[in-house]
């Protein structure tokens, strides 16, 4: 069934009472072999309306770009089979009794046996949504989250596992309950686009705080001298938002709508709108920030009053504020061109996950 309309505010301006887009509307946005026609257009109903439950394991891999709109059902499959050889392969090389060896090489010093322990600890407590499971469904959960962390912290051993990442993998698993490999592949394109958030001394982090500073100065000055006043231009309040990607800002089932639309944002301005969201997000509330007198009043409120967030609101007010900024921003990453290169390879993919290494090149170099 789908979601239940809702109904938000985004300043002067009413968002309309809707529903998702439906699997007849998702059914009639392709032709015959599976390509999407008018691709823009379906990422704007997206954007504004969000996708029924059923479709998600369909357009997710689409908005991450892990396949083109253009790529035939054929096309897809032949994606998704690679994915699934390099799932295993990952697998296969971290399980190895040199796996310490390969990594240690590569990760600046840090262990393997470190990683795994990181990943044991934070799988443990990670929300995956449902209070109502048995604990052999759970333990299934667990396992799937430590299988795909573990290859992904292998094939990138110069972030390796990194606190958040379990959060930020859990939601792929319900849209993605059969499939590791797919719910792989959109994790590997996520994080694509945010690595530089959890390399040492997190440069992608620093340079979205003073991106959010930029976009409020131009939009808002009154409100950013507001904040510089209170002391937060150091943007730490902004931390969590950015490294969980609004993970912890939203309930567990409101993740799914918010990351789609944001997505389907992304891909209708071909650039990263993550920042905007949170500059959003405060322009949002901006009468309640400008009554506030201290840096404790200020974190009190984000953390507490505005919490959970509005996310079709902040998603409309964040494009709205990127029209208005202009789009010469963070670019959005070409982080899975891999995945379009396999479906259409006549051979084998890579050795040693040499495709998500040059997945994560890709999304380092594009970063701005």
């Amino acid at each position: 069934a789908c979601p239940a309309p809702f109904r938000s505010t985004v300043g002067d301006e009413e968002l309309s009472t809707v529903t998702s887009l439906t699997p007849q509307q998702w059914q009639q946005a392709h032709d015959s072999t599976g390509r999407v026609q008018k691709f823009r257009q379906t990422c704007k109903l997206i954007r504004k309306r969000g996708l029924a439950k059923e479709l998600r394991s369909q357009a997710w891999p689409l908005l991450l770009s892990c396949y083109a709109p253009d790529e035939t059902i054929a096309g897809r499959q032949a994606v998704s089979d690679a994915a699934q050889q390099e799932l295993n392969s990952l697998l296969q090389q971290a399980a190895a009794p040199d796996a310490h060896n390969n990594f240690e090489l590569s990760s600046g010093g840090e262990t393997w046996e470190q990683n795994v322990r990181r990943i044991a600890t934070d799988v443990n407590r990670t929300d995956c949504g449902s209070g109502n499971i048995t604990a052999e469904e759970r333990s299934a959960i667990d396992a799937r989250l430590t299988h795909i962390l573990t290859a992904y912290a292998y094939c990138d051993p110069v972030v390796g596992y990194c606190q958040g990442m379990a959060d930020i993998l859990s939601p792929f698993l319900l849209v993605f309950p059969q499939d590791d490999a797919l719910a792989f592949m959109c994790f590997a394109a996520f994080m694509g686009q945010i690595r530089q958030n959890f390399l040492e001394g997190q440069p992608g982090v620093h340079s979205s705080i003073q991106h959010i500073g930029s976009l409020l100065q131009h939009a808002d000055p009154k409100l950013w001298r507001q904040i510089e006043k209170l002391d937060m231009s150091t943007g730490v309040f902004a931390f969590r938002m950015l490294v969980c990607q609004f993970r912890r800002e939203l309930t567990f089932d409101d993740v799914f709508g918010f990351w789609e639309r944001l997505w389907a944002a992304e891909q209708m301005a071909h650039c990263q709108l993550k920042d905007h969201c949170v500059a959003a997000l405060l322009r949002l509330n901006r009468k309640q920030i400008l009554r506030l007198r201290s840096p404790e009043d200020f974190i009190q409120f984000v953390n507490k009053d505005i919490i959970p967030l509005d996310g079709p609101a902040t998603i409309k007010a964040a494009y709205k504020l990127w029209k208005q900024t202009g789009s010469k921003q963070k670019q959005q990453p070409a982080a899975s061109e891999k995945w379009q290169r396999l479906s259409k390879a006549e051979t084998v993919p890579p050795k040693t996950s040499d495709t998500l290494k040059m997945h994560a090149q890709a999304a380092s170099e594009d970063q701005v």
